[in-house]
């Protein structure tokens, strides 16, 4: 609770620093921000196959648009595994590229809830 507080405080702050007026005309909606904060899920796990003999399992968070390669990648260590030496990843909100064995494929992260996504979608939501 003093965290949300704390945190509510910091924006309304920043509003005035940013709008001008007084804090107390923007604590209420501050708030309201904090408490969205607070309550939205940290990450979102998702898990690839382990890697074989012939096939590497990746994660890429998507950064930006590259002149090469067309998309900029950053590639991502692994948070951990499952029983079954699967990979697991613990994933924020943003545009992602996979390579789970033979499929590679493209997906969004919006609010925690991960979202199936085309390249075209992809570069539409990093531009």
């Amino acid at each position: 609770m003093k965290n949300v507080m704390v945190r509510a405080w910091e924006i309304a702050k920043a509003a005035v620093v940013k709008f001008g007026g007084k804090v107390k005309e923007y604590f209420a909606q501050a708030l309201a921000m904090a408490w969205a904060e607070a309550k939205a899920p940290k990450y979102t796990e998702v898990e690839l196959k382990a890697d074989t003999r012939k096939h590497r399992t990746w994660m890429a968070q998507i950064v930006g648009t590259h002149p090469t390669f067309k998309l900029d990648r950053k590639f991502l260590n692994q948070d951990g595994t499952d029983e079954f030496g699967d990979k697991i990843f613990r994933l924020k909100d943003g545009a992602y590229e996979f390579n789970n064995g033979n499929r590679r494929g493209f997906f969004l992260i919006q609010n925690g809830v991960k979202v199936s996504a085309t390249q075209n979608e992809i570069n539409s939501y990093i531009a």
